[in-house]
């Protein structure tokens, strides 16, 4: 079986997912939980840069998850028809990370509000953007005249904002369309109606990467150092 090494939520593996899902890759999550299983995966010698997300597959070990998302698209044939069509998947990738990046911080928030504010500012930025490139390639598609994994990335940061904030694609037609012509992908779909989807990411995640990692938890919360030993 195919093994995504993360803690348990969705975090910075979640792309990975989606592609692995999308090029119809059965994979199971397998979580690290504690200090000690951390540590018990650092003696394996499977962390190539001491850093998870981890995906074991094709009888090799690989992190980064730009990496992962890369190694999988072009396993999935999701990287465009020819060199232009790659690289505005990897501009439009690396823009997404940047969008992605304050729905992903949401759950660290002090409040939801102060989290969704900071996705709108985000969204602000970035959503003119991609709604213009998508008019002017005018397929449905973001690259090209078929599915890459730039689609695939961007409706996966999209869907993560309008589950804070249901109107935030209004004035984005384009991108509403695109969000639900993705998650609409048979892989896709089935993955999000599974076991492995991790439902939005709340305190229980927070506390749970603090305390494997042993780090302090955002200062609003509880006994911030509660984890942090020594």
């Amino acid at each position: 079986m195919i093994k995504l090494h993360y803690f348990a939520g969705r975090g910075r593996a979640e792309t990975t997912r989606w592609m692995l899902a999308a090029c119809e890759i059965a994979f199971q999550n397998a979580v690290v939980q504690s200090p000690a299983e951390l540590a018990a995966l650092r003696v394996s010698g499977k962390l190539p840069f001491d850093q998870l997300p981890l995906l074991e597959i094709d009888n090799q070990c690989i992190s980064q998850s730009t990496a992962l998302i890369r190694y999988l698209a072009r396993r999935g044939d999701f990287y465009g028809d020819n060199n232009n069509d790659a690289l505005w998947c990897d501009m439009v990738a690396g823009t997404v990370a940047d969008l992605a990046e304050a729905a992903m911080q949401a759950a660290f928030q002090a409040d939801t509000g102060l989290a969704v504010s900071m996705m709108q500012s985000r969204l602000d930025k970035f959503g003119p953007r991609f709604e213009s490139r998508l008019g002017q390639v005018g397929t449905g598609f973001i690259v090209g005249s078929r599915v890459t994994f730039a689609d695939i990335v961007l409706a996966s940061a999209l869907t993560d904002y309008l589950e804070l904030a249901p109107s935030c694609l209004q004035g984005y037609p384009l991108l509403t369309q695109l969000q639900t012509r993705i998650t609409g992908l048979p892989g896709i779909a089935r993955y999000l109606d599974s076991p492995e989807r991790y439902p939005v990411p709340g305190d229980e995640y927070v506390m749970s990467v603090a305390r494997v990692l042993q780090r302090p938890l955002p200062s609003h919360m509880a006994d911030p150092n509660q984890f942090v030993v020594g």
